[in-house]
């Protein structure tokens, strides 16, 4: 077993960390009270190659392992996690799945753009009465010639007015099949719009829209995938994003844990230092041991995809752990500061907390990760007992 990362992967994350530093996290506070999205940070993040990290270096990306693109989410929601998140969704959400599930033309048509970041992808699945059943969407895709003409209300679309394109997933009708569909539209396109701008209660430098679809025409060329089968699509995006989003919450975490530790080192009581009575010590030392977890299992997560390997179950595992680890961790720390953790002015103890609440819900809720994992310790309990002597082997898969 090697832990160790290689050259390439400490280069990007050191690069990572140094601009999150120096150019993300002096202007959090500031972007977390205005409701704005740091225009100048994407391009800068452009320009070094970050917003298309992982995208092969033939369709304009930098062509690095999903490992480093994880080690760059973090270091990136250390600093802001509206930050971190604009990132995931635009590549894991907006622009990955064309490369999984399109077809070479979209490929070479959609990619460069969303690599290079002069568009920026979004993922349009919820609507106003379906969430985590996406199946029983309601946006209708009606067959018409040369393609198709898709009217709904898509809601709460991370990147929605700011992106240039957008995965979207329709109920086919008039079609071979009827059933879920995936598309990639233009949010220039006719009929296109946005909605209500959701006022969040944290991650608020990446925005929030309704996108609202009007009769928009999409040509039969930019259908992703087959009719009928969006679900495939939506569920195979959903399984790396989630590695992506345990990347975040763990980067949210480290970020609560360093400001209560400075702050226990320096803050004195009954005459010294509070991170030296128990109370304090103990609570660091939980919280370093859950960080340090949720990243293993992130990052093991990221290497079985890099490695092809079924993921589905191991980015349910560490996106489960990680979101609860950002938001125990982040509950620990505004309680190590106490008073001073509780107000806006004081830290961004108040922001990494309410940051964290939104990693146990978005990319799927924490049941639903439960509900992946055991059934994943199901069928894995099935298949041993198919091995030689029909006897549970207990072994441990990493997908």
């Amino acid at each position: 077993m090697d832990f160790g990362l290689s050259e390439e992967q400490r280069r990007i994350r050191e690069r990572a960390a140094e601009f999150a530093d120096r150019e993300v996290a002096p202007n959090a506070a500031r972007l977390d009270r205005e409701d704005r999205v740091p225009f100048e940070t994407l391009e800068k993040l452009a320009e070094m190659g970050f917003v298309g990290l992982c995208v092969p270096e033939e369709y304009g990306g930098a062509g690095a392992d999903f490992v480093s693109y994880c080690l760059m989410l973090e270091e990136l929601s250390r600093a802001d996690a509206g930050v971190g998140v604009t990132l995931a969704v635009h590549t894991s959400a907006g622009t990955m799945p064309i490369l999984e599930y399109g077809t070479e033309e979209q490929k070479a048509r959609w990619v460069p753009d969303l690599a290079a970041g002069r568009k920026i992808g979004c993922f349009a699945l919820t609507e106003p009465t379906t969430g985590s059943d996406a199946a029983a969407i309601r946006t209708k895709a009606e067959r018409v010639e040369g393609g198709y003409r898709i009217t709904g209300h898509k809601q709460w679309i991370t990147n929605g007015r700011i992106a240039g394109t957008a995965i979207v997933f329709a109920r086919a009708e008039g079609g071979n099949t009827e059933g879920p569909t995936a598309f990639i539209v233009s949010t220039d396109a006719d009929g296109v719009s946005f909605g209500k701008h959701a006022k969040k209660m944290g991650v608020i430098s990446a925005t929030t829209d309704d996108l609202l679809l009007d009769d928009v025409f999409v040509p039969e060329e930019d259908l992703l995938g087959e009719e009928g089968k969006g679900l495939k699509v939506a569920l195979g995006t959903l399984d790396p994003g989630r590695i992506g989003i345990a990347a975040q919450a763990t980067g949210i975490a480290e970020a609560a844990f360093r400001y209560a530790t400075a702050y226990a080192a320096e803050r004195e009581t009954f005459g010294k230092p509070i991170a030296e009575h128990q109370a304090i010590a103990f609570k660091l030392a939980e919280m370093q041991t859950k960080i340090k977890a949720a990243r293993l299992l992130t990052l093991k997560a990221a290497w079985a995809k890099d490695k092809g390997m079924r993921v589905t179950e191991a980015g349910a595992r560490a996106k489960l752990f990680a979101s609860r680890t950002a938001n125990e961790v982040a509950y620990d720390a505004l309680q190590t500061l106490g008073g001073y953790g509780y107000m806006k002015d004081e830290s961004p103890v108040e922001r990494y907390y309410r940051d964290a609440r939104v990693t146990e819900i978005y990319e799927g809720t924490s049941e639903i990760q439960k509900l992946v994992v055991s059934r994943g310790i199901l069928r894995e309990y099935e298949e041993s007992l198919e091995a030689p002597g029909g006897v549970p082997q207990g072994r441990s898969v990493v997908g």
